[in-house]
């Protein structure tokens, strides 16, 4: 568990550091692994890691290019993409790579660039 949360953390900083070269991203969110399915006892079959990497660019807040280029980037290292159409100013895209999933939001409103990881389940 402990290699896959890594692995995704890793991924999640290259790329934002890739789609924001000028910024240093930061790791907002990493409990490590958690049981979504416990029961009040914490007995349950998986576990999961979830890491949320943040980075934007205050003087060029551009959405859609964030979404481009974060969707290029993750392709280059082997994730397969899939690009929403911008909802009410929200551009994401969603990322799959041998079972991990990454979303990337970005917002007209605001300069953030979110990414989101999650591993696989492991039992």
């Amino acid at each position: 568990m402990t290699d896959a949360r890594e692995f995704l953390r890793e991924e999640l900083l290259a790329v934002a550091a890739i789609v924001v070269p000028t910024q240093r991203p930061v790791v907002t969110h990493d409990p490590g692994p958690v049981n979504p399915g416990a029961l009040f006892d914490g007995r349950a079959p998986a576990t999961v890691s979830s890491v949320t990497v943040e980075t934007g660019n205050p003087t060029s807040p551009d959405p859609a290019w964030a979404i481009a280029a974060a969707s290029a980037a993750l392709q280059a290292r082997g994730w397969q993409t899939e690009t929403t159409p911008p909802e009410a100013g929200h551009h994401r895209l969603s990322a799959h790579h041998n079972g991990f999933d990454i979303t990337v939001h970005a917002w007209t409103t605001d300069w953030r660039i979110t990414f989101t990881g999650q591993t696989p389940r492991t039992d």
